[in-house]
């Protein structure tokens, strides 16, 4: 009698109201998500519309990332603080498919993208004679990257949907969009299997991959080291072959016979050829000074590659960091069909967060871009400058 009584007790929107409670810090830390997201993406979207209106080959695809890091963040936060609301009132069966349809696209933006990026940067870095991805390619690797990604949440409304969710606390049932206990169980196989094929695919890939570049780019810094040690023996020796100079010419027949030396150095050496055109012959030194200067360009450009890769291969590491959380839910939901109803209050709030950390993901990127990037971040100091300056003028 006494748990009949307390099952009598407790309605429906009276237990939602008890969920929604408890994950109540879940709330504010999605709402922290999706403020730090979109502020944070949209920055960088401006700094590159208008400080950096044509950036370089190797930044084609910050912008890009940025953007569909902005899309996520905000359709993300505004989907799971909505269903933090309605845990066990979600009856609304096609609304919760579309939905989720959406929620696994936006993820797969975000892996194919990095993979995308990952590929740029090996052949940038490790197959440098080869010629780099032409706009064109890039274009089309993007409308790759939309084709994919839909595919693979084409599975998703046949797996996700709107099932009755039991209280063995109080005795009562809800409906909450999650995944179906039933349903078509040929398509749950295939879509596991392929769900898991899939992360083994891309992680090993982005491992080899990423795992290549590093090892070209640990050549190229020892490289890089042994130039900048050339380059400073090459300078002393010029300074001491001019302080030689400058000793020998003490003697005044020296001087006024190295000055005419000097004048006649000067001079270009003219020949003419067959057709009786003139052919300048420059002089060694003018070519020493050309050479030294391609080699700073060169170890200059080097180092602006090694930076931004080793920026990508960071942002790639913190999306699989970021990942593993929700891959392990996504799984042990899959093997037990009542997860989520065993969680207590205490459990479901930590499970719930390890569930969202993914969108952190989105959220990092303008922070690296910022301590990784210094062109970046002297744009993004200038435009903050710009900005500041017109509201000012606009309060006066």
């Amino acid at each position: 009698m006494n748990i009949n009584t307390t099952f009598s007790k407790v309605t429906l929107s009276e237990w939602n109201e008890e969920i929604t409670n408890s994950l109540m810090p879940n709330i504010i830390i999605l709402f922290i998500y999706l403020a730090l997201g979109t502020c944070g993406n949209v920055f960088v979207l401006l700094v590159y519309a208008f400080q950096m209106k044509k950036p370089s080959e190797e930044r084609y695809f910050i912008p890009i990332l940025a953007f569909f890091d902005m899309i996520a963040t905000i359709y993300l936060g505004v989907h799971y603080i909505f269903q933090c609301f309605y845990q066990t009132k979600f009856s609304n069966n096609i609304l919760c498919k579309t939905l989720v349809f959406f929620v696994g696209n936006f993820n797969h933006y975000s892996v194919l993208i990095l993979f995308i990026i990952a590929i740029q940067r090996y052949r940038k870095v490790c197959m440098s004679l080869t010629p780099s991805m032409s706009t064109t390619m890039k274009r089309t690797a993007l409308f790759l990257v939309i084709g994919v990604a839909f595919l693979c949440a084409l599975p998703i409304p046949f797996i996700y949907g709107t099932s009755p969710y039991h209280s063995t606390k109080y005795g009562i049932s809800g409906m909450r969009c999650g995944r179906l206990k039933k349903g078509h169980a040929l398509i749950k196989t295939l879509s596991s299997i392929g769900f898991g094929m899939f992360v083994f695919v891309i992680v090993t890939s982005l491992i080899i991959i990423y795992g290549k570049i590093l090892r070209s780019v640990y050549r190229s810094l020892k490289v890089h080291k042994n130039d900048t040690s050339a380059s400073k023996k090459e300078m002393e020796k010029t300074d001491e072959d001019e302080s030689h100079t400058d000793i020998g010419c003490k003697d005044k027949e020296m001087i006024s016979t190295s000055s005419i030396t000097a004048k006649q150095s000067m001079i270009p050496e003219t020949n003419s050829d067959f057709n009786g055109q003139r052919v300048v012959k420059s002089r060694p030194g003018s070519q020493n000074m050309e050479s030294a200067s391609t080699r700073q360009r060169r170890i200059h450009n080097r180092r602006i590659t090694n930076k931004l890769t080793v920026m990508f291969f960071i942002i790639t590491i913190v999306f699989l960091l970021c990942y593993i959380p929700k891959v392990t839910v996504l799984c042990l939901e899959g093997i037990y069909e009542d997860f989520w109803e065993n969680l207590s209050t205490s459990q479901r709030p930590v499970v719930t967060f390890l569930y969202h950390i993914f969108i952190f993901n989105n959220i990092v990127n303008p922070i690296i871009y910022a301590f990784m990037d210094k062109e970046f971040r002297d744009n993004a100091a200038i435009l903050l400058k710009r900005m500041f300056n017109s509201c000012v003028i606009s309060n006066m």
